[in-house]
């Protein structure tokens, strides 16, 4: 981490402290919830839906 002076006290911080800003926070939110919605409509693989079809088949013996 580094020390930076804040503008404010002049005191140095550490990097990392701004963390809790709104803004990046709504940043890493918005980014997180984008790339969660991708992946939930991503198409299940064919040979996945086999694999559980035989899987549900195994199960009914």
């Amino acid at each position: 981490m580094t020390n930076r002076k804040t503008p404010e006290t002049g005191k140095p911080t550490r990097s990392g402290e701004n963390f809790a800003e709104d803004s990046l926070k709504d940043k890493i939110g918005g980014n997180l919830r984008q790339i969660y919605d991708d992946v939930v409509n991503e198409a299940v693989p064919d040979d996945f839906l086999a694999l559980l079809a035989d899987a549900d088949d195994s199960k009914d013996d």
